[in-house]
């Protein structure tokens, strides 16, 4: 839960962020921001919330016994075969 958490609190936090800054730029500093920056910025930063949320979710430990490593490299290159597999609607290999 906590790579969740850090995997997608902080892009999500930079994205929401940078509204502010670009809002102080503009009104207060009057500085000739083009409407593209902040919506560039800010689909960036979202896409890499949404990137750290399927990590987050395939990088956990699936196995309630087993406590995940640090980053969850580990679980994620065995977790991937499963969540692919599951969407094409085949049931995933038998273990043990």
């Amino acid at each position: 839960m906590r790579r969740v958490g850090v995997s997608v609190g902080a892009p999500l936090a930079l994205g929401v962020g940078f509204f502010p800054v670009f809002y102080y730029l503009k009104a207060v500093q009057k500085v000739d921001v083009p409407t593209w920056i902040p919506f560039g910025v800010s689909f960036v930063f979202f896409g890499a919330a949404l990137l750290g949320v399927s990590y987050g979710i395939v990088s956990a430990s699936w196995d309630p016994a087993r406590e995940g490593s640090l980053l969850g490299w580990t679980e994620a290159r065995r977790n991937w075969p499963v969540f692919w597999d599951s969407l094409r609607g085949r049931s995933p290999p038998r273990r043990g």
